[in-house]
């Protein structure tokens, strides 16, 4: 599991199965965008969810934890920057930036 300082790489960006997301989220991350971990939480019945330093959401209602809590990212969504897959896809994208 992702502790904070780690660096991880986005692989799953797709938000489009919840139509009001922009309701609880201002700033989503991208796809194949690497961030750094600022906080890991616990949501009984909802897993492990990231909060990243290069994304700041406004606090927002969570009925789960009855209270106002900035919007945390499913962990899931990332993997660690030394994967070797992310890694190797982090390098190729490198490769066409700067070919």
């Amino acid at each position: 599991m992702f502790k904070p300082g780690d660096k991880v790489v986005c692989i799953n960006a797709d938000f489009s199965m919840y139509p009001n997301i922009f309701d609880v989220f201002k700033q989503l991350p991208k796809r194949d965008e690497v961030y750094t971990v600022r906080q890991k939480q616990y949501i009984e019945g909802m897993g492990y969810r990231i909060l990243l330093e290069e994304i700041h959401n406004p606090p927002v209602y969570i009925d789960m934890v009855k209270g106002m809590v900035e919007p945390a990212f499913t962990a899931n969504r990332f993997a660690l920057l030394t994967d070797p897959i992310a890694v190797k896809h982090e390098e190729a994208i490198e490769e066409e930036i700067f070919a």
